[in-house]
């Protein structure tokens, strides 16, 4: 982690807006909450659904530089519908960055070891960094692996507070969210992890979590790594308190 890396909230969750108003509300206090904490976002990309929500609403609030969206080249006209008009473009390739302040060297969008594109996307295939006016930067990689793995490293690098959450959404968004709650339990990241469980929509994961963890396949304080609040603003507090070592109730990390 660099202590001058900006805290960096990973995002997961729909593409979609989901049957409920509350969701989009749900997603709007969520990006307010992070303008005024300074806090970046990194997320999968699309400008549809809720994930578009927060990142639109935290550019106009925080400004471009605040927003990094991951998206696999698979899936831009499903979640970036808007890609054939992205706007400035530059072509990672040779680590030549020219983007406003070298914004994407400060990422750590460099070079791969092959060459042949930024840290993240597959040995020897292209990756493609793109500003948008509306919904911040985008980079383009290969598959969803690059993109899990280079919003897990942009994270995990982030400065103090940084973590991940999950609004609601479907199975790639409970694909996400449970992949970096493993990797925390086997030592890949420190971060912790959250859901913004609106109107209860979470509560089937945490009722199996903790069901798992009575039937012991859940060891330990395993099952308190991913945290559960019900409001935008108790996100920030509890991934800082995750940090410092906070304890829970029946557990400490």
């Amino acid at each position: 982690m660099s202590s001058s890396s900006p805290t960096r909230i990973c995002l997961f969750s729909g593409s979609a807006p989901g049957a409920s108003p509350a969701h989009l509300v749900a997603a709007k206090s969520l990006a307010k909450t992070m303008h005024k904490h300074g806090i970046h976002l990194v997320y999968g990309g699309g400008t549809t659904g809720l994930m578009g929500e927060v990142a639109r609403t935290l550019v106009e609030l925080s400004g471009k530089d605040a927003v990094i969206g991951i998206i696999p080249s698979s899936l831009l006209g499903k979640e970036r519908p808007d890609a054939g008009s992205a706007g400035q473009k530059e072509e990672l390739e040779g680590g030549k960055p020219n983007l406003p302040g070298n914004w994407a060297k400060r990422m750590g969008l460099t070079p791969s070891k092959g060459g042949k594109g930024p840290e993240g996307s597959t040995e020897g295939e292209k990756a493609e960094l793109s500003l948008n006016e509306e919904y911040g930067h985008v980079l383009i990689v290969p598959d969803v692996q690059a993109r899990k793995k280079k919003m897990m490293e942009l994270t995990r690098d982030g400065g103090p507070g940084s973590g991940f959450v999950a609004l609601s959404g479907g199975i790639g968004t409970i694909d996400e969210l449970m992949e970096v709650v493993s990797l925390n339990q086997m030592g890949a990241h420190k971060r912790g992890a959250c859901v913004l469980n609106v109107n209860g929509f979470w509560d089937g994961l945490l009722a199996w979590i903790e069901h798992a963890a009575e039937e012991k396949f859940v060891r330990g304080n395993s099952k308190h790594i991913l945290g559960n609040v019900t409001e935008a603003a108790e996100v920030v507090g509890w991934l800082k308190g995750y940090e410092e070592g906070r304890k829970w109730e029946g557990g400490k990390k």
